[in-house]
């Protein structure tokens, strides 16, 4: 007859030894500090040397069958000056469609396009003046704009018409 004692250790030795190899996939854990630093400025710029953007942009004048009586090609400046170094200065114009804006007058709209590269404004997506064609030096930028009348085919109504344009300037 087999003595049950004498089988029990064998068993427990087996079982332990097959326990063992987990031992050295045990959870481990690890308390690592990550340095992180960072600089908070305050970057201070000026549109146009402090006087902003122009309140009135003159148009030239033009006649009810769409004629225009002078220069169709009249600059926005957008001149922009920072104290410092800026990381990127973005601008977004809302308000058009297809590089153009309506007017208070249903038979003129107006066609932006940028005077440094001659591009056609979009409208609704941020664009980068820190980066050229925009860009003058690290602190300087020139977002300036060309506009130009646009009649439309018809009989134009007599009289001033308006129009606005919304400007968002994002920068740091």
């Amino acid at each position: 007859m087999i003595d049950k004692r004498c089988l029990f250790f064998p068993l427990l030795m087996g079982l332990l030894s097959a326990s063992m190899p987990l031992a050295g996939y045990a959870a481990q854990k690890a308390n690592v500090s990550l340095p992180i630093t960072m600089t908070v400025t305050n970057p201070q710029c000026q549109i146009n040397n402090g006087t902003g953007l122009p309140e009135n942009i003159q148009l030239p004048l033009i006649t009810t069958s769409g004629a225009l009586l002078g220069d169709n090609n009249v600059e926005v400046p957008i001149l922009i000056n920072c104290l410092s170094n800026i990381t990127k200065f973005e601008v977004t114009f809302t308000g058009g469609n297809n590089s153009k804006i309506t007017t208070s007058n249903n038979m003129v709209d107006l066609t932006l396009s940028w005077k440094k590269g001659g591009g056609a404004v979009t409208f609704g997506s941020p664009v980068e003046l820190s980066k050229a064609p925009f860009l003058v030096s690290p602190k300087q930028f020139d977002g300036s704009l060309l506009v130009r009348v646009s009649p439309r085919t018809g009989t134009i109504p007599a009289g001033s018409y308006t129009a606005n344009l919304p400007v968002t300037f994002t920068y740091y």
